[in-house]
């Protein structure tokens, strides 16, 4: 008997999308490793059609490579390429944000704080999947300041950075000292966003993608000894949604 919800073909689709995008983030599947759809369909006790699915979505997101010989394959990543598009991200949201402090309006404003609220609310509550809904909430916030910048070109190349997945997945990491530094440092550059300080609002948030940048690599290596030890922790999909 299946532990998905009677949501449909869809529904059960997307639970197994969620789960294995979360497993190959937290490196429980790590660059390499084979999904085998029998295997996933005995693990989890649904039919091979949405875990199919689910690959074909994976691998349009680039999680996923599909080789004759090999089969379905986690694809290749390492921490330098962790470690680039973070550096690169924050060369560029922090001159985003520099220029937010000078170009920004009252509704950019008002949005920002808006999701710094719902962030600390999140963090309080702790619903059921919070950390994905903090995940979609975070990258509002920086596309806020994106568009609070007036810069097409340059909310362009960083909104492309901000889609790879295995960077968007990072809140799957984060410990509960890790939530309440994220949302510090939202509110403090917001704060300088407001009052006009480019130059302080550039460096908050500089810091803010280095730190996070710094604490996922200790996260990832974490994970890689434990899975050197044999410990490998995989979570149910809910019967909730």
């Amino acid at each position: 008997m299946s532990d998905l919800p009677t949501t449909g073909r869809g529904g059960a689709t997307d639970e197994v999308y969620a789960l294995l995008r979360k497993r190959i983030t937290l490196g429980e599947y790590g660059p390499g490793f084979r999904l085998k759809e029998l295997t996933l369909s005995r693990e989890l006790g649904i039919s091979r059609t949405p875990i199919r699915t689910a690959f074909q979505r994976l691998e349009q997101d680039g999680l996923l490579v599909s080789e004759p010989a090999r089969g379905v394959t986690v694809a290749p990543w390492t921490d330098h390429d962790n470690d680039e598009v973070f550096d690169l991200r924050a060369h560029l949201e922090s001159h985003a944000a520099a220029l937010a402090a000078n170009r920004h309006d009252e509704a950019d404003l008002a949005e920002m704080l808006a999701l710094n609220a719902k962030m600390e609310a999140l963090v309080q509550h702790r619903p059921e999947d919070f950390r994905t809904e903090l995940e979609q909430i975070n990258r509002q916030f920086h596309e806020a300041i994106l568009r609070a910048a007036r810069s097409p070109r340059l909310a362009q190349m960083a909104a492309g950075l901000m889609k790879v997945r295995r960077i968007t997945g990072a809140f799957f990491h984060y410990e509960d000292d890790d939530f309440g530094n994220s949302i510090e440092d939202h509110i403090a550059i917001a704060r300088a966003i407001r009052r006009g300080n480019g130059e302080l609002a550039r460096a908050l948030m500089n810091d803010h993608i280095r730190s996070t940048s710094a604490a996922l690599r200790a996260r990832r290596q974490t994970v890689t000894g434990l899975q050197a030890s044999g410990v490998h922790a995989k979570e149910p999909i809910s019967r909730r949604r």
